[in-house]
């Protein structure tokens, strides 16, 4: 069953309304009708502050100045709005779900505190029952505040930004008082284990949270059912059990799936659906549904990633969750230009870096196939102070996205080595232990950048160590990863690594024909350089598949407010496409050659169009057959072997002065496919 993006369509109808298919739970989306204010103030005064305009979530309020390079606002704002909660709804429970707000949020229903949440990119609901009225306006308040502290990750704006506001979704909640838990984290309340899984059969363990805001204990019935994509019925079981009225307790179903059709990545990512009931006195007063993907994956020294018992490369892309104009205040249609671009590329994996994403992305990971890597904003520096809300942001992170299959591993840290690594280390040992308690099947992994130090404290604490390698760019030439890859499997063979990041920065302003690296501090970042690191880097990670997963970095520029960079202030250049999602760099026609199924003819250099040898270099990539070369008309008979079996190169092409015609040609399934551009020799 392999998902394609002509059918995205359906899955994006289906993840919309999965989630909220119920009978007596309600999901309302508040997203409208909200009003914005920048103010310091408290919640006693706040309603004597003027200058309050209308806004729509998604929203941040540094969506244009912290792209500017020049500061950006770091405070506190409010938002309001009234709820309606309505008569007939008496008794109801009533929650509020905000799925991301930057980064301190304190949330009060008619002037009182439902509840605080302090981190950026998880979700977190609050039960507001007591609070509401339902007679009369409800307004609902909330107090943002998006600056650095040192008790909270991330401890720094330096790497990418904090941006601030109620940039996803909000929405209010009706449940029975008997229900599957709100209180969870964040989290659904349901927990999908698999274990023993082969195609021949797999155990499938259920646990519900279950609570009872009673005064009486309840005889409830839990009825889980698992149903394949046509809609069929595969595995159903009820068990009755006593609910006990306060606190939230599990609950446990088990289901023996016979012949299980495997999640077998982007080649046929099957996803079951569980819906998971609750019955009481023949009345399903509650019901979710789950996604459902069954298979097995491990790491293997000489093999690499290995997905239901075959090897399986995991190359792709790490992904900052924001664009130009729109700060990180994206659509649902935002998110899913960004899969969409990444699967063009051809990427069998995403390292979602360096936070917790939306939960439509891990959705669409699920449907389509891609290999995910979730971790923490535990990035850059550390102050010694952000031990309890590491903790908090992990747990959430796991329960949240406990049931995506997507997701392989859990990442702890990243760059935290310095200035010696002794607090991250030891910090790192307590999250491993979060991690492995709350999902024992998955991974953990930390990521250095002190690679070159093999003792270095932070090193070695979680399942598997991961490292950021830019040789070729922060000093050293591209061709010195061979060198690293090899002498790290000399030293440490016991220990299979991952190239967690590599890049180099790329202005498509700037072009030349010097393949020196430039300064990675200067002004000039030549895209032509940029190309022509990814040509060998690649080449040379294609000839390791012991390496067990390898990222670029990145799919997109992206916003480092403190940056002044490449002629560009306040923007990281790394991306292979640019930050407003309008052009394609050269390099990303490279990866989709080697990697996408897709046909790709595609010339570079062709924003390189002033020029002034009359003797230059052409590169072509194609997958599909080898192509053919014309200068002026003229075909050119001599091509050079490249780097990989899509790389064609031209060596030495004599140019006349002024005007010259770039043309290439390859044959695909009986027809003649063509590319090109002009460039003027001075």
């Amino acid at each position: 069953m392999k998902i394609t993006l002509r059918k995205l369509t359906i899955i994006i109808f289906l993840l919309i309304a999965i989630p909220f298919i119920t009978l007596s739970r309600n999901v309302e989306s508040i997203n409208t009708g909200w009003e914005f204010v920048k103010s310091t103030t408290t919640i006693d005064t706040i309603t004597n502050v003027l200058g309050w305009s209308q806004v729509t979530i998604p929203h941040t309020w540094n969506n244009m100045d912290a792209q500017s390079g020049n500061g950006f606002y770091a405070g506190t704002a409010w938002y309001r709005r009234k709820l309606d909660i309505g008569s007939d709804s008496i008794n109801k429970r009533f929650y509020l779900k905000f799925e991301g707000v930057g980064q301190v949020a304190d949330i009060y229903i008619n002037g009182k505190l439902a509840g605080n949440h302090k981190g950026s990119y998880s979700a977190f609901c609050f039960d507001i029952t007591r609070l509401v009225k339902h007679k009369g306006d409800n307004w609902l308040y909330v107090r943002v505040n998006n600056e650095t502290n040192p008790a909270l990750l991330p401890a720094e704006n330096f790497l990418f930004t904090t941006f601030g506001g109620i940039y996803r979704s909000v929405s209010f909640i009706t449940t029975e008082d008997v229900h599957i838990t709100l209180l969870d984290n964040g989290a659904t309340g349901v927990y999908i284990r698999q274990k023993d899984v082969s195609s021949d059969s797999a155990t499938i363990n259920i646990a519900t949270k279950i609570e009872n805001n009673t005064h009486f204990t309840k005889d409830i019935q839990i009825r889980t059912t698992i149903i394949d994509v046509k809609g069929i019925k595969v595995s159903e079981t009820t068990k009755l059990f006593s609910v006990n009225p306060a606190g939230i307790r599990s609950y446990f179903n088990e289901h023996k799936l016979i012949n299980p059709h495997l999640w077998n990545a982007k080649e046929d990512p099957y996803l079951y659906n569980v819906t998971i009931s609750l019955i009481y006195e023949g009345k399903v007063i509650d019901e979710l549904n789950q996604p459902l993907g069954v298979r097995t994956f491990s790491i293997d020294k000489q093999k690499g990633f290995i997905l239901n018992g075959k090897p399986y490369r995991l190359y792709g892309v790490s992904r900052h969750q924001e664009r130009e104009d729109y700060g990180n205040a994206l659509t649902n249609e935002q998110h899913l230009e960004d899969i969409k671009l990444i699967m063009e590329v051809g990427a069998t994996s995403i390292r979602f870096a360096h936070y917790q994403q939306s939960d439509y992305i891990y959705h669409l990971c699920d449907s389509l196939g891609i290999v995910c890597w979730a971790e923490i904003p535990f990035v850059g520096i550390w102050t010694g102070q952000e031990t309890e809300n590491a903790k908090q942001q992990l747990v959430e992170l796991i329960r949240q996205n406990f049931n995506h299959p997507s997701i392989y591993v859990w990442g702890l840290h990243n760059e935290v080595g310095k200035p010696d690594g002794l607090f991250s280390g030891q910090l790192t040992v307590i999250l491993n232990d979060v991690a492995k308690t709350e999902d024992p099947d998955r991974y953990t992994v930390s990521v250095t950048n002190q690679w070159w130090i093999k003792d270095h404290p932070v090193h070695f604490h979680a399942d598997l160590q991961a490292c950021n390698q830019y040789s070729g760019w922060y000093g050293g030439k591209a061709e010195e990863l061979d060198k690293f890859i090899n002498n790290w499997y000399k030293s440490t063979p016991d220990i299979p690594i991952c190239i967690s990041e590599y890049g180099a920065e790329g202005n498509p302003v700037h072009q030349t024909a010097d393949m020196t690296p430039p300064a990675p501090l200067g002004k000039f970042f030549p895209e032509t350089y940029q190309t022509y690191y990814h040509e060998k880097t690649w080449a040379i990670l294609d000839k390791h598949p012991e390496v067990w997963a390898s990222y670029i970095w990145n799919m997109f520029d992206f916003v480092c407010p403190l940056w002044d960079r490449g002629s560009m202030k306040g923007r990281n250049q790394k991306g292979l496409i640019t930050y407003d999602r309008k052009l394609k760099k050269d390099c990303f026609y490279w990866y989709k050659a080697n990697w996408s199924k897709e046909p790709v003819l595609y010339i570079t250099g062709r924003r390189f169009n002033e020029r002034d040898s009359l003797n230059d270099n052409f590169t072509v990539y194609c997958n599909f057959d080898k192509p053919t070369l014309e200068v002026n008309g003229k075909k050119l008979e001599t091509v050079s072997s490249g780097l990989t079996p899509v790389h064609y190169v031209w060596n030495n092409v004599k140019l006349r002065k002024g005007k010259n015609k770039i043309k290439t040609y390859a044959k695909l399934n009986g027809k003649i496919i063509t590319d090109s551009y002009e460039i003027e020799v001075r």
